[in-house]
């Protein structure tokens, strides 16, 4: 090797051996940052855990309770460990994708098992039996409840895990929820009706003392009002109950007053005056449940736990779950949640025709082209009725008539011969396309639906549309029809004095069977003396004219955001937000902002000929919540230029006395009531959406009434250019800078 080979080798090494440590460094950070993800993700699943005991997910209100169980070590320390147990347990047979019910169920069994034993080797054995049987149950019972009768698993997996662990352990300790070997803890008095509702509120963590059940009750508040009320409620009913059918303390029982009033008033149910009194009714059962199997347990040396609150639930939702229509009252078991966010969606689905009713109605397309008037809606005078009553008869009206001339032919009628669409996608199971169109009238009754057409739809509901024209079927048996194809034309056949237009669900094949709700979609409304508007979803009632909305692509483009694409914005204070569309892992469309601090969403449906958001979450931000406030729903037509909502008062830019009071009246939330305007602005070439939005604090109050206005520059290939929200003295204004991918 000479000089220059061995300089050149020289110089060489130390690069080489840079590039190793950066390599290890950077494979350092890499599995610590990966571990650091885990460890808070494992954290995260902890705090949630407590605060499920609640009902409740925030991690913040976990840290709360967890801290408050300390002021029972002992309680505090087992409880700890069959959490950690639980997850060893779930992670070892790849148990955690089922949800976080098992940590729940094993933190209670923890609790429980260390309160009333010293913490040594033994009471560590059987905490890990508890964990182990506990997470089991919660699983294996999961699937069978819910094909049951659609229940929830609760703590039940608690409760049968905490029995088999006493039963089976009697000979090295016993259980009892008598708090003899609990100490005592110093705190204030809330006197003695406030004592003994702390109290019993913190036996639910085994932390029996007033100061402790406060402090639960106060992170209650923070995490949710409603359920704090519901709790309140449930307690003084169960109290109510043990009143006036007995005389014994409930201090070791009470809590689970509370948690049958919370988790059918505020979890599985859409708040409203219906679903109170039903929470009122859950605690009340408890109470009674409670006086019926105390002796019975107790004689066999078990306790009560959680037990009366699990049949009480238990009871309610089979019960109501067995209606045949859902009503006033909305159950929400698939998705149970938070009450304040089950009540905005159910008060801003009101709004666009998604609630109420409309929860058990079948969303159907308009089945024609134009403007069509109802000539008979639901509950009709004629002929719809009793199991026929949810159906609809169209026709076409030019300056307040059906049609010209004297109205003897059938062809005077402007709705006969026009094209009649299939309005929703299925499989034709059953045509008639050869009888007679009749005579201005006259009417068949030996064929009483004249030429048909009858739909399954995927959903399993069949869609007739009758009194079609004879030989205008477009369409055979066995065929599939998609939204919008023209399938046959309006005609005169069976019982039709006059032309029109038959449109129902039905809920089998049979011709004449019971018919279901149903709704129209993407329509524009015209009521007499009345300007027209854009609706989401209507259901049309008699005299109201009605036109379904195609989809503009051009419009569409320019408003519905794109998946996988940034749109920055300059705000006001110099700096930039920026919104981005991505696709969650379940498909769904959610819009983010993010300010370089904050971090908000919302999801969004721009499929059809609308575009409406829903589903807000995180902190505050102007430029996400303008967005939701001018743009949260808007038709994609041209042919719909006003529309109305009722975004939530959140995104309003209220000032903070403003936000107080609505949190201190509207413990739920409450919205506003908006109304939309778009033109073509010649100026900027673009559309200009324009919304006014009202609120009136308190009925009656003048001086309370609150407006503010949105502002929307929407233009073609560019996208949304300005947005501007105004109320009283404070604006704010965002300019699009570019979209990135």
């Amino acid at each position: 090797m000479n000089s220059s080979t061995a300089s050149a080798g020289t110089r060489r090494m130390p690069d080489h051996r840079a590039n190793r440590r950066v390599t290890s460094a950077d494979l350092r950070n890499s599995v610590g940052n990966r571990l650091e993800s885990a460890f808070r993700g494992h954290l995260e699943s902890a705090l949630r855990a407590y605060a499920g005991v609640l009902f409740c997910t925030s991690p913040r209100l976990g840290a709360w309770l967890a801290a408050i169980t300390w002021c029972a070590p002992r309680a505090a320390a087992a409880g700890t460990l069959a959490l950690l147990a639980s997850m060893l347990w779930a992670r070892l047979f790849s148990l955690e994708k089922s949800g976080e019910g098992h940590l729940v169920n094993s933190l209670l069994a923890g609790l429980c098992l260390g309160a009333f034993h010293a913490f040594d080797s033994v009471l560590a054995g059987w905490l890990l039996a508890a964990s182990l049987l506990t997470t089991l149950l919660t699983h294996a019972l999961a699937g069978p409840l819910w094909q049951l009768a659609r229940l929830p698993v609760l703590s039940l997996p608690f409760v049968l895990g905490s029995w088999a662990v006493s039963l089976g352990a009697h000979q090295s300790f016993s259980l009892s929820m008598t708090g003899t070997t609990l100490n005592h803890l110093a705190g204030p008095s809330f006197g003695s009706w406030g004592d003994a509702f702390f109290t019993a509120l913190g036996w639910l963590l085994l932390v029996p003392y007033p100061l402790a059940g406060a402090l639960i009750f106060a992170g209650l508040i923070a995490a949710s009002r409603y359920l704090a009320l519901l709790a309140l409620a449930g307690y003084l009913a169960g109290q109510l109950v043990i009143a006036l059918l007995a005389h014994g303390d409930t201090q070791a029982t009470g809590f689970n007053f509370m948690l049958a009033s919370m988790a059918l008033g505020g979890t599985f149910a859409v708040p409203g005056r219906l679903s109170f009194a039903v929470a009122l009714g859950g605690g009340a059962l408890a109470a009674a449940l409670v006086l019926m199997l105390a002796a019975p347990l107790g004689a066999q040396g078990l306790s009560l736990l959680t037990l009366p609150f699990i049949l009480a639930v238990y009871l309610w939702l089979a019960a109501l779950g067995s209606r045949v229509h859902s009503g006033s009252l909305q159950l929400r078991l698939a998705h149970p949640g938070d009450p304040e966010s089950a009540f905005a969606a159910e008060r801003l689905g009101r709004a666009r025709g998604l609630a109420g009713d409309s929860i058990d109605s079948i969303p159907l397309a308009v089945p024609f082209y134009g403007e069509w008037q109802v000539t008979q809606g639901f509950d009709g005078e004629h002929t719809h009725q009793a199991s026929w009553q949810h159906a609809l008869d169209f026709e076409i009206f030019a300056d307040d008539a059906p049609g010209s001339g004297n109205g003897d032919a059938r062809e005077d009628y402007f709705c006969f011969g026009a094209p009649v669409l299939a309005p929703a996608a299925g499989t034709v199971v059953a045509t008639v396309d050869h009888l007679p169109d009749c005579r201005p009238g006259e009417a068949d009754l030996a064929n009483n639906w004249g030429n048909h057409v009858l739909i399954r739809t995927a959903g399993g509901v069949y869609v007739l549309l009758a009194h079609l024209r004879q030989h205008s079927l477009c369409v055979q048996p066995g065929a599939w029809v998609t939204v919008g194809e023209r399938i046959a034309a309006c005609g005169s056949s069976g019982r039709s004095p006059v032309p029109h237009l038959h449109l129902q669900v039905q809920s089998t094949a049979a011709l004449g069977s019971p018919t279901l709700p149903f709704h129209l979609v993407n329509v524009i409304v015209r009521q007499a003396d009345a300007e027209s508007e854009f609706r989401l979803c209507h259901r049309p009632t008699q005299g109201e004219a009605i036109a379904g909305v195609q989809r503009d692509e051009v419009l569409a483009q320019a408003m519905v955001p794109t998946v996988g694409m940034a749109t920055h914005y300059r705000l006001p204070s110099g700096g930039q937000a920026s919104l981005r569309a991505e696709l969650t892992l379940l498909g769904q469309a959610r819009l983010h902002c993010d300010n370089g601090t904050q971090h908000a969403s919302c999801a969004f449906d721009g499929q059809g000929a609308s575009l409406a958001a829903y589903d807000r979450q995180g902190p505050r931000s102007p430029l996400l919540d303008t967005w939701l406030l001018a743009l949260g729903l808007s038709a994609l037509s041209s042919a719909a230029q006003s529309w109305r909502d009722a975004p939530a008062l959140e995104l309003w830019p209220l000032a903070p006395w403003q936000r107080a009071l609505v949190a201190l009246l509207y413990p739920l939330g409450a919205a506003g009531r908006s109304h939309y305007q778009r033109h073509w602005d010649l100026a900027e070439q673009c559309w200009r959406i324009d919304g006014t939005h009202h609120f009136t604090l308190l009925p009656g109050l003048r001086a309370l009434h609150w407006q503010a206005t949105t502002h929307a520059w929407v233009a073609p290939g560019q996208g949304v250019r300005r947005l501007h929200v105004s109320m009283d003295d404070r604006c704010w204004l965002a300019h699009l800078e570019s979209p990135t991918h």
